[in-house]
């Protein structure tokens, strides 16, 4: 299978240098690119009698654009890449963990000013299929269920660009987990080095007015408010257990105001109300007499969230974490699944929680609609720890 895709790879460079030399470069708005890109690597142990492995070998071939247009909200991140990756992964031991097909959206930006040619940063969200989880073998405590969630945090330094192509390596890292949507759920890491050939729709240009030098960018500062409803879903139990429990709604509302920055960067902080279906039942069940005098409270969840969302057109990465104000049923959860961990990790889980995900705006972001609505999916934790996985619909308003 590797030296197929190592074939491709060859094939696909060899056809972009052969592209016609002497047709002269358009001028255009967005620079189109397909970008063939091979990984080896090595998964990461998270539990006892994690399964042997060999080598992680994962191939991934990514379609995108990037904006060269010479405005504030394509210079402040030197020219974004948006696009998607789809992906194959064989993680070493296909008996137990067998292989992965995903696709993943994806951000790409240069934040380094000094570095901005060389150095870029990237990030993914999305979701694979594994042909195997712990329904094949009790020894994946890694993989629940066949579709999870999937992320990607990479680095990657330019070699060189010949003609239409562009050469890097880069290196980063690979996590995949349902969510804490089916049990066990101990997630799989992996740590990967890459070497990738991105081929673009014409050839590479170095133009001085391309170059964001921090100080022609949009310099404006509006005010916004944001209203969400969220729907969310989990089984009740540890990271390993118990498998099969029921699963259960947690019900979400937010309210929050900021900033939004040169068009791109939201800044805010505000409240979340969740209401645990499971703690209800729990309680409910176990007639415990310091939370069954109010059953919907004590099975209520409010935090103070501060959060930043990352705008490239109707796309946002959301990454937000918060302090619990009140999540009084979460001890007698932790006393039950919490696996005797020590009492600083039940203080970081009980009064710490983290959220990332990814929205969709119905109107493109750069317009600067005064009114939008936004679809989108993510990944609650209590601190580092998967609680459950969440669709939300929202509202965003903002004062130009």
């Amino acid at each position: 299978m590797l030296k197929r895709i190592t074939f491709l790879v060859v094939f696909l460079s060899i056809c972009g240098c052969c592209v016609n030399a002497q047709n002269q470069p358009k001028e255009s708005k967005y620079l189109f690119f397909v970008e063939p890109e091979l990984m080896l690597g090595k998964t990461v142990s998270n539990y006892n009698d994690f399964p042997k492995t060999h080598a992680v070998q994962s191939v991934f071939l990514s379609v995108g654009i990037k904006d060269t247009r010479n405005l504030s909200s394509s210079k402040y991140y030197n020219h974004p890449i948006t696009g998607v990756s789809f992906s194959y992964s064989n993680f070493g031991n296909d008996s137990i963990l067998g292989r992965a097909y995903g696709i993943m959206p994806f951000i790409q930006f240069h934040p380094w000013r000094h570095l901005q040619k060389v150095w870029s940063l990237k990030f993914g969200m999305g979701g694979s299929y594994f042909t195997k989880s712990y329904e094949d073998s009790e020894q994946n405590l890694a993989i629940g269920s066949k579709l999870t969630w999937s992320f990607q945090a990479f680095v990657y330094r330019e070699l060189f660009a010949l003609n239409r192509m562009n050469f890097r390596v880069g290196a980063g890292y690979l996590h995949s987990s349902n969510g804490h949507t089916k049990l066990p759920n101990m997630g799989l890491n992996s740590a990967h080095v890459s070497l990738a050939c991105q081929l673009n729709s014409r050839t590479l240009i170095s133009r001085k007015k391309d170059v964001y030098l921090g100080i022609d960018a949009d310099l404006d500062r509006r005010y916004f408010i944001n209203v969400r409803t969220g729907l969310g879903i989990h089984e009740y139990g540890g990271k390993s257990e118990p498998v099969g429990g029921d699963k259960g709604n947690v019900y979400s509302t937010a309210l929050s105001g900021g900033i939004l920055f040169k068009r791109h960067l939201k800044v805010r902080a505000g409240f979340t109300y969740r209401f645990y279906e499971h703690y209800y039942d729990q309680i409910e069940e176990s007639a415990n007499p310091d939370y069954i005098d109010s059953p919907s409270w004590n099975a209520s969840n409010i935090y103070f969230h501060l959060g930043s969302e990352f705008l490239i057109g109707h796309f946002g990465l959301d990454i937000e974490g918060g302090l619990n104000l009140h999540k009084p049923y979460y001890k007698e959860y932790y006393k039950k699944y919490g696996g005797g961990a020590s009492e600083v990790k039940y203080k970081l889980k009980r009064y710490f929680s983290s959220r990332m995900g990814l929205n969709f705006y119905f109107i493109n972001t750069n317009k600067l609609p005064k009114n939008n609505f936004f679809i989108g999916a993510n990944i609650n934790a209590n601190f580092g720890q998967a609680d459950f996985s969440e669709m939300n619909f929202g509202y965003t308003y903002t004062f130009l």
